[in-house]
């Protein structure tokens, strides 16, 4: 079985295909847009211009899928920005009536969910926590035995720290601080057990991102997937240093992409680390979108 899923993420929106084989699912191909949707967001309402680039993409993905008849079912999901907007019926609307596309929005608590499903076999079957930093949101998961025991989803993201904390391009020293508390009271107003992990695992790209950033920075093997959260608070204190033009120049060849967004996200990604006083980050290069297949489509 082979089927496709649209994830429809505050910063970017991702097309994946996925190969289903013996309960396995297998990704062959994906497809991304930076729309950064978050920024169309006036007064918590998605903007028509918003709307327009949302469509535009989802139209651009459809056309994609429709090229390959062996895709049998394709879904499409939406996460903070679309579950947030206060016209978000007239959105969903709007997508269905111009391309016919549903658009499923997710709870928090199912991102989170998930996120976990997606990255168990990485993670394992011992107790644990996990993050997925996305575009506005950061979703955060206890689980033990490969259950998941508490669940929270905070309202602050790598675009979104970016356009409420940065005065510029970047990040300065009181900048960083003030995302830092911030990150930290909302996770104390979650409630969520505040336990100590050694580990803490991270999916999403603002994870992979800030691994690619600090394997290229420390000289690591380029697949190492293992960030000591000591050594990414010294990476992230001597970027900080740097001009705009040095920062400019680091980022710009790991990830152009996250140019803005890739500083604001390793804070949120260390401060919660931090939280958990765990001493190292394992990045999963699965999550989300796979854990959606595994719980939607193979009830797993």
């Amino acid at each position: 079985m082979i089927c496709a899923v649209t994830d429809i993420g505050s910063n970017t929106i991702k097309l994946s295909v996925y190969k289903i084989v013996d309960g396995i699912v297998k990704n062959l191909f994906s497809e991304k847009e930076s729309a950064g949707l978050v920024s169309y967001l006036e007064d918590g309402k998605l903007s028509e211009e918003g709307i327009e680039i949302l469509i535009e993409v989802l139209g651009k993905f459809q056309r994609i899928i429709s090229n390959f008849d062996d895709i049998e079912d394709s879904f499409a999901i939406a996460t903070a920005t679309i579950r947030n907007a206060t016209n978000r019926k007239e959105i969903l609307e709007r997508v269905k009536s111009k391309i016919g596309i549903e658009i499923e929005v997710l709870s928090g608590e199912e991102e989170a969910k998930f996120a976990f499903i997606g990255a168990a076999e990485y993670v394992g079957a011992e107790a644990g926590v996990l993050t997925d930093i996305g575009g506005a949101s950061a979703e955060v998961v206890i689980f033990d035995h490969a259950k998941v025991m508490q669940s929270t989803s905070i309202d602050i993201g790598s675009l979104s720290a970016f356009r409420n904390f940065s005065s510029g391009l970047f990040l300065n020293k009181d900048e960083k601080k003030k995302l830092e508390k911030e990150v930290k009271k909302l996770l104390d107003k979650s409630k969520i057990s505040k336990e100590e992990h050694e580990i803490l695992c991270a999916v999403g790209g603002s994870a992979r991102a800030c691994g690619k950033l600090y394997n290229s920075y420390f000289g690591k093997d380029p697949d190492n997937l293992i960030i000591v959260k000591e050594d990414l608070d010294r990476l992230i204190d001597e970027v900080t240093e740097m001009t705009d033009k040095e920062k400019f120049d680091l980022i710009i060849k790991i990830k152009a992409d996250r140019i803005h967004t890739l500083i604001p996200g390793m804070i949120i990604l260390t401060t919660i680390a931090k939280y958990f006083s765990s001493d190292i980050i394992k990045i999963s290069n699965t999550g989300l979108r796979e854990g959606y297949i595994y719980n939607k489509v193979l009830n797993n």
